[in-house]
């Protein structure tokens, strides 16, 4: 189609935009399943929280009073763009086999306007790009979020700490937890999961329901949630096992593979997902659109011939709660 008239050139880009929309629609993502998301309509998300109050006493004598103290959480929204250009003369002359090989582009584009979110989350959990500062790994007690030693009560440091990062392995109470993916790294990080406690010192009741993890440990994972049997001379603290037991450990978590993941291909995760706060977060400020540029008066246009169109859209991943996730690997 040559587009040589005003009626054209808008029928051409409104056919980009409904190719961009089809294509965005149809894309999968996975933040979503790990991810509250929160609307945001200001350039920051400022986040109160509290701890957990102290369980009911019995009363004896007077009443005891305890006072939340609030604390805030502050995450600053970022921008985010992509920008391609047409010759206006290349498509008038229909250089470039338009508009078949546009339409491609643009669904192209609406892939990766869908996928903004995933990447952000996963450069959060990596520390890689626009996450990488030490501000954006900040979490919500003003530690980095994957850290050996998260105060259980943020106003009384003698209930001691937890762990979320548990690379290489983590000696808790005597046992090593966590290290590179496998029965016994899986099941001591499992436990460990179930077994912290709030300030009150009664459990938290974080039960690991998702394991995620990059395409690399597919195998190793699946063999460790989804066997009948394996050879188990060591679990946790039974040694010395001889030949084959029933895989206890199947079933214990949903497997989540997600090929972005796959930068680090040793590193996995331990999540609860089915609380009622996930324990990441995507702060929506504006989400992805498609505009264009094609007023014949407008100065780009008429200063350098070429036709704009792309995506504006504003957003941050953040981090929740660190109890509800840990991160494991050799």
């Amino acid at each position: 189609m040559l587009i040589t008239s005003g009626q054209n050139l808008q029928f051409f880009f409104t056919a980009l935009h409904s190719s961009w929309g089809l294509a965005y629609g149809a894309t999968p993502v996975v933040y979503d399943k790990i991810c509250t998301t929160y609307p945001v309509g200001t350039e920051a998300w400022v986040s109160g929280w509290i701890g957990m109050y102290d369980k009911v006493r019995e009363w004896t004598g007077s009443r005891q009073t305890a006072q939340p103290a609030p604390q805030t959480y502050r995450v600053e929204i970022q921008n985010f763009e992509q920008t391609k250009a047409i010759d206006k003369f290349k498509l008038q002359d229909d250089a470039v086999g338009a508009p078949g090989i546009y339409a491609q582009n643009v669904t192209n584009m609406a892939i990766q306007a869908k996928k903004w979110p995933d990447y952000q989350v996963r450069d959060l959990l990596q520390a890689a790009g626009s996450q990488a500062s030490t501000q954006r790994q900040l979490s919500i007690d003003g530690l980095s979020h994957w850290n050996a030693a998260h105060p259980v009560d943020y106003y009384d440091s003698s209930k001691g700490t937890y762990c979320t990062d548990f690379r290489g392995g983590v000696s808790v109470g005597g046992i090593t937890v966590g290290g590179a993916m496998g029965n016994n790294t899986y099941s001591t990080l499992w436990n460990e999961f179930a077994s912290r406690k709030s300030e009150s010192g009664e459990a938290l009741g974080v039960i690991a329901d998702t394991t995620l993890i990059p395409p690399q440990l597919s195998v190793e994972t699946r063999t460790v949630l989804t066997a009948d049997f394996f050879a188990a001379p060591t679990l946790g603290g039974m040694t010395g096992q001889v030949g084959a037991a029933s895989n206890v450990l199947k079933g214990s978590s949903d497997m989540l593979m997600w090929p972005d993941l796959a930068a680090s291909p040793t590193t996995w995760f331990m999540l609860m997902l089915g609380g009622p706060v996930k324990p990441f977060s995507w702060l929506l400020r504006q989400a992805p659109d498609f505009t264009y540029r094609i007023n014949e008066n407008d100065p780009v246009v008429f200063d350098t011939h070429t036709y704009l169109y792309g995506s504006v859209s504003r957003g941050a991943p953040a981090w929740a709660f660190p109890w509800l996730s840990a991160i494991s690997g050799p």
